[in-house]
């Protein structure tokens, strides 16, 4: 089977497609709908290898590819979000029980727009805690919401299958 092109201006993962939105610029929008394109068309042509009819393998492997990507975004964002929110608490608090002794070591005062001035041991506990809280989210996060997505991903496919392996 030859990759299928998307109609203009969307994106197009096996059976299911949106329109592409404004922020995403038509080079990352073509990069999506090619290794879609391409991943279905592998499906398709093992499907077909294995004796399954031109047309069902063609339905069969983009309800997986479907199946597949919503079920990874569902997953990556089930497991990614509680596991990020975790890691930034965690994360905000070390770093800013670091930041606030590292810069109350300094024993200065730094001037802050709009508030005034605080001593550098406030100032070292909310710039500590700020980063701490985004190093803490991307460490834990990141990889929960590829486990999630993996996992999701693969329920999704295995849906998607016997969705297009039940339609006619």
């Amino acid at each position: 089977m030859a990759p299928i092109e998307p109609p203009e201006n969307m994106i197009r993962i096996g059976q299911w497609q949106t329109p592409s939105p404004d922020w995403l610029p038509p080079e990352c929008r073509d990069a999506i709908n090619d290794a879609a394109a391409d991943a279905e068309a592998q499906v398709a042509t093992a499907l077909d290898s294995i004796g399954i009819p031109a047309g069902r393998s063609d339905r069969v492997s983009g309800a997986t590819l479907a199946g597949a990507g919503i079920g990874g975004a569902a997953g990556a964002v089930v497991a990614g979000v509680p596991v990020a929110a975790t890691g930034a608490v965690l994360g905000g608090l070390i770093g800013g029980t670091v930041g606030g002794i590292a810069g109350a070591a300094l024993g200065t005062v730094v001037p802050v727009p709009v508030i005034g001035t605080v001593t550098s041991g406030v100032a070292g506990t909310a710039l500590g805690a700020a980063a701490g809280a985004a190093a803490g989210a991307v460490v834990i996060g990141v990889p929960a919401a590829a486990v999630g997505a993996v996992a999701g991903g693969t329920v999704g496919a295995g849906f998607g299958a016997g969705v297009g392996v039940g339609q006619p």
